[in-house]
């Protein structure tokens, strides 16, 4: 697919011996993704105000300050890239620095609008994704596989980050960031997603914005509740909120998290989350697993499911998994096999965890949900898989040596206390409680909490969600 904006766009780069794009941040990146047919490499360079805080390369291209392009000012052409509240300040140091060619991402983004709305929305597509192209997981794909079950002629585009996923008969993929990603997304009548579209989304009239979001449960403080968080960052989810026509909640904590936290004033659709569904159908998921990573069908499958931190770990702070095994089979009598599942933005967490026949490294399985079903014992850190994994009533252990830390990085609704997960500060503590582990009085517990903050899952949230889509597609 061809975009004769783009094609212009390369001719008029071309021009300049110098193409500058102004801002280092995931703007940015989200811009080279577009750009990247029309960019000459050995002219193109990625400029911020001081190099304090930046790596020296993104996306392949050279970071240098801008005031080195200053002697050069009349042979560049600049893009200003970064969050809209950048903007202005930015252009006026331009001006500042001499520059007088330049522009902005987003009015890029504008005319390759105009180009895309010229054809018609589509009915019938619908545009779903998991994060910004992560595999095929998360609400959106459970929702995409109740769609293909109607029988209905739909047209289902799924937003990939790289090719070679596998995907079902019936749902092509369109590479995220490109521009047949925009072209896709400026023609579908709907839109699902688990997490915030980038600045560079606009909407269209007649199109239909679903917000499915990723986290569920009383865990992590997020957006507008959460300390630190960039006001860039927040500024994205205003603009998010204001696209919405529906969210999708799994609890009543959500709904009014949805309307406190994330500024957002639209419908709200209680059915519990689509990926969670898979806990009230038969575990057909288990057999592949075992298959796939070489497991007995007598034997206890534990997922160890730490979550992403902006901190290393300490020496201390890494669970001793050999002398966890030995205490699970102690305690429940049969032989045990770890799978862990690190998050996807850890760089080498595999340094801290050695594959080994005490652990086994699941990272590269897509659907998590799937792990979490196939499990018989989960173990996290802080990581909100606790609260649907518990949906199954199976035990949760929570292992915290480095709670201060983290808390400073991140607050929660409620202190791990007053939930009915089991928590351990040290390798040594985690032992003790799997070797005492109480099954009646954790489920005894876990039923009330589960009640207490009004889960609405119960296994048919993909029908009804499906059911309202193509409720929404006919209107």
């Amino acid at each position: 697919m061809e975009s004769a904006y783009l094609k212009r766009l390369s001719d008029f780069f071309q021009k300049y011996n110098y193409l500058l794009i102004y801002g280092a941040g995931g703007v940015t990146k989200d811009l080279l993704l577009l750009l990247e047919p029309c960019l000459y490499r050995d002219r193109t360079f990625i400029v911020v105000s001081e190099m304090k805080g930046n790596e020296s390369r993104l996306g392949g291209y050279s970071v240098r300050e801008i005031s080195e392009f200053c002697h050069v000012s009349g042979e560049a052409y600049v893009i200003v890239s970064a969050a809209p509240r950048y903007v202005p300040r930015m252009k006026e140091h331009l001006n500042e620095l001499g520059f007088e060619k330049f522009c902005t991402s987003a009015c890029l983004f504008d005319e390759i609008y105009k180009e895309i709305w010229e054809k018609p929305l589509i009915n019938n597509k619908i545009m779903l994704a998991n994060g910004d192209g992560y595999g095929f997981g998360g609400n959106p794909k459970y929702i995409a596989l109740e769609l293909l079950e109607s029988g209905k002629n739909l047209e289902l585009v799924w937003t990939a980050g790289c090719g070679g996923l596998r995907m079902p008969a019936g749902v092509r993929t369109v590479r995220y960031g490109t521009y047949e990603y925009y072209y896709e997304l400026g023609t579908a009548k709907i839109w699902i997603d688990n997490q915030h579209k980038n600045f560079f989304t606009r909407k269209r009239k007649g199109q239909i914005y679903i917000q499915t979001w990723h986290g569920g449960g009383p865990l992590k403080k997020i957006e507008f509740d959460a300390e630190g968080l960039s006001s860039s960052y927040l500024d994205l989810c205003e603009m998010n909120s204001e696209l919405e026509d529906l969210m999708i909640s799994p609890t009543r904590f959500n709904s009014e998290l949805y309307r406190r936290a994330f500024h957002y004033q639209g419908e709200i659709l209680e059915c519990g989350y689509p990926r969670n569904d898979i806990f009230w159908k038969s575990n057909q998921c288990r057999k592949s697993i075992e298959r796939l990573y070489g497991i007995g069908e007598t034997e206890r499958i534990v997922l160890f499911a730490p979550t992403y931190r902006e901190f290393d770990a300490e020496e201390r702070d890494i669970l001793d998994l050999k002398k966890v095994r030995h205490s699970l089979e102690k305690r429940f009598g049969e032989r045990v096999r770890i799978l862990v599942r690190f998050h996807p933005f850890d760089k080498e967490p595999e340094k801290s965890y050695i594959e080994s026949r005490d652990c086994i490294n699941a990272t590269s399985y897509d659907d998590v949900q799937e792990l979490l079903m196939a499990s018989d014992i989960l173990i996290t850190d802080y990581s909100s898989v606790m609260w649907d994994f518990s949906l199954q009533k199976k035990p949760v252990f929570l292992f915290h040596p480095d709670i201060k830390r983290y808390e400073k990085e991140r607050g929660y609704y409620l202190t791990f206390k007053e939930m009915p997960y089991i928590e351990a500060f040290s390798s040594e503590e985690m032992c003790k409680n799997i070797e005492e582990f109480r099954e009646d009085i954790y489920e005894k517990t876990l039923t009330k909490f589960l009640e207490d903050y009004g889960s609405f899952d119960n296994g048919i949230a993909s029908k009804v969600i499906s059911d309202r889509i193509l409720e929404m597609m006919e209107a």
